[in-house]
């Protein structure tokens, strides 16, 4: 059977302001979205570097232990699609933040510890790119779910736009908290190293804390449902700031 446009419904013209007339949305999508990226970024730009600094590799070397760091990304992205139905939304954006902090953190402290002969830094990181990477299976798909149908791309756009930001803030900021005139390399004291990942792991923490106290669930609901729950937030806000301003 063949649909005409009209059997889809009336068209409603979306506006890009349109998307401040769900703050939970946008509050959601785009701090969800800066501290996953800020962290992410920050590890992967400095990581090589870091592995020559610290362990006296050489650049070659460096850039196969990266791959250990991409397989568990993977791996963690496979997991992170089934997480997100198994326990939902906010507790897989929790699982992405909290799992990514602690163990970026974690790392920073042990940047000079050999297990055996292993790496502490450099298999804990790994660990870590589970989380920190294999969850934007839920940061990308979830930054369009929580906003209503009609402004979907332009809400998903917008999050992983303003979380692009996180390109610029991981290496230079991370760069400026250690004291280090280049943004790029990390030539900064090894005593700082921990301080340095503490700033990344905190931006992950954020993101968790945004998604699992902040998040809107939506596992389990159709579009329809959550235009529905989003459409009567929207008109609640209106309503209070109406009265607020009588």
């Amino acid at each position: 059977m063949l649909f005409r446009s009209a059997d889809a419904g009336p068209i409603v013209k979306a506006n890009w302001l349109d998307l401040f007339k769900y703050p939970r949305s946008l509050f959601v999508s785009w701090l969800g979205n800066a501290g996953a990226q800020t962290g992410v970024y920050g590890v992967t730009l400095w990581a090589p570097s870091l592995f020559v600094l610290l362990l006296k590799v050489t650049p070659q070397q460096a850039s196969k232990m990266m791959i250990l760091l991409t397989v568990c990304g993977f791996v963690g992205r496979i997991a992170f699609s089934y997480f997100n139905e198994l326990i939902g939304r906010r507790r897989a954006g929790g699982l992405l933040g909290f799992g990514a902090g602690v163990l970026v953190i974690v790392a920073g402290y042990n940047y000079n510890v050999m297990w055996g002969e292993w790496s502490a830094f450099w298999l804990i990181l790994s660990a870590a790119f589970f989380f920190a990477d294999g969850g934007f299976a839920l940061v990308g798909p979830y930054a369009a779910e929580i906003w209503p149908s009609h402004l979907r791309t332009s809400g998903m756009g917008s999050a992983y736009g303003f979380g692009g930001i996180g390109k610029i803030l991981g290496p230079v900021g991370l760069a400026l908290i250690v004291g280090s005139s280049n943004y790029l390399k990390p030539d900064v004291p090894l005593p700082q190293i921990p301080m340095a990942f503490i700033y990344l792991g905190c931006w992950f923490l954020m993101a968790g804390i945004v998604y699992y106290f902040f998040g809107i669930e939506t596992r389990g609901k159709s579009i329809e449902e959550i235009d529905r729950e989003l459409n009567a937030g929207a008109e609640s806000v209106a309503a209070t700031a109406q009265v607020r301003e009588a």
